[in-house]
């Protein structure tokens, strides 16, 4: 019987926290997102208030600058008590292609073996 094991691949082009905003982005009904919002959909296993939502949210931010920085995302920039953050972040255009490449793309390596029955060991 065949076994397989799925191993994610990381893009050579975007972080994994980036390619999960470029997703994210892409996927929402009406593509959009503010970093808040973002953050807790990409880290709903945080607690508001804690510092582990602050990090999670420094991290969202980071990625997401380095994905304005790319040309793929545009959002209006604001501040507030945690600093900069974006609203209304959107997919450019080449952002558009980008998530869809990177949908598209092969993301795993499958890996299939053959289980040994207990019989056949030696």
């Amino acid at each position: 019987m065949a076994k397989e094991e799925v191993f994610p691949i990381e893009s050579a082009e975007f972080s994994e926290k980036e390619e999960a905003i470029l997703e994210a982005l892409y996927a929402a009904s009406d593509g959009s997102y503010n970093l808040y919002s973002l953050s807790w959909k990409l880290h709903p296993e945080v607690k508001v208030g804690t510092d582990a939502a602050e990090k999670a949210f420094k991290e969202v931010r980071a990625a997401t600058e380095g994905l304005i920085a790319k040309s793929v995302v545009r959002g209006k920039r604001s501040t507030g008590a945690d600093g900069v953050y974006f609203e209304a972040m959107k997919l450019t255009p080449k952002g558009e292609r980008k998530a869809i490449e990177s949908k598209n793309r092969l993301r795993r390596i499958v890996v299939s073996h053959i289980a040994v029955d207990e019989e056949d060991k030696p």
